[in-house]
C-alpha cells in the first residue's frame, strides 16, 4: 500500500492525472454548453433534484466544469481546482447509482453528443475513479508541468520540463480510451438488442410458417 501511495505521489503521475481530469471536465463542459436544452432535459431525466433546482443546476454545472477543467489543464490553482472537482464527480456517481437502484436505463449524458453511454456500472465506476483521481491530484498538488511553477517560481525538486511531453502524450491516449471504450460497449449492447430481437422474431416466424408449408406439401396427397 505504501508503494502505491508513493507511486501516485510522483510528479509524473500527478501531471498525468491532472491532465486527464482537466481534459474530461473541459470536454464535458463543451458538450453541455453546445446544447443547453438537451442538457436541461438530461438533468430532468435523472429525477434526483427538486424541479425548482434542475434549471439552475443545468446552467451552473457546465460553467463549473469549464472553469475547473481549464485550471487543471493549465496547472493554475491546481490544489483548489482538484478539491472542487471531487464533489463534482461524486455527484455524478450518486445520480447514476440512484437510478441504477431504481432499475432505470437511459443515456447518462456524461459527455453530451460526444458519447453515447448508458448509465450502468461502467459509468458509475468511471465517475468514482475520476473522483479518486481528482482527490489524488488535490493531495499531491505537484507543480510539475504547471503554470503554478512559473507564477510562484518554485521549481526546486521538479523533473525537467521536457519530461512532461511523454505524460502529455500518455494522457491523450488514456483520454481517448475513456471516450472510445464506453462508446464501443454501448454500440455492442445496442447491436445485441436490435439483432437479438430480430433473431427472436425471425425464429418465431419460421415456426409459424412450418405447419403451413407441411399442409401445402400434403394437400396433393389428400386429393
Amino acid at each position: 500500500m505504501t508503494g502505491l501511495l508513493d507511486a501516485i505521489d510522483q510528479p509524473h503521475v500527478q501531471l498525468l492525472l491532472r491532465l486527464l481530469v482537466g481534459g474530461l471536465l473541459l470536454l464535458a463542459a463543451a458538450t453541455k454548453l453546445a446544447d443547453r436544452n438537451a442538457f436541461r432535459a438530461a438533468v430532468a431525466d435523472y429525477e434526483v433534484l427538486p424541479a425548482a433546482l434542475e434549471r439552475p443546476f443545468a446552467a451552473l454545472l457546465p460553467l463549473v466544469e469549464l472553469t475547473l477543467g481549464g485550471l487543471l489543464l493549465l496547472g493554475l490553482a491546481t490544489e483548489a481546482a482538484a478539491w472542487l472537482a471531487v464533489p463534482v464527480f461524486l455527484s455524478f456517481a450518486i445520480a447514476i447509482a440512484a437510478n441504477l437502484l431504481r432499475g432505470r436505463d437511459f443515456n447518462c449524458h456524461c459527455f453530451g453528443a460526444a458519447q453515447s453511454d448508458q448509465i450502468g456500472w461502467p459509468a458509475l465506476t468511471r465517475s468514482l475513479l475520476l473522483a479518486g483521481a481528482a482527490l489524488t491530484v488535490a493531495l499531491g498538488a505537484s507543480r510539475f508541468g504547471a503554470l503554478d511553477a512559473a507564477v510562484f517560481g518554485d521549481t526546486a525538486g521538479l523533473p525537467p520540463v521536457s519530461e512532461a511531453i511523454p505524460m502529455i502524450l500518455l494522457a491523450l491516449v488514456l483520454f481517448n480510451a475513456l471516450m472510445i471504450v464506453p462508446e464501443a460497449l454501448a454500440t455492442r449492447t445496442s447491436f445485441r438488442r436490435t439483432y437479438g430481437a430480430r433473431g427472436g422474431h425471425s425464429h418465431g416466424h419460421d415456426h409459424a410458417a412450418t405447419p403451413n408449408a407441411e399442409a401445402a406439401h400434403l394437400e396433393p396427397v389428400r386429393r
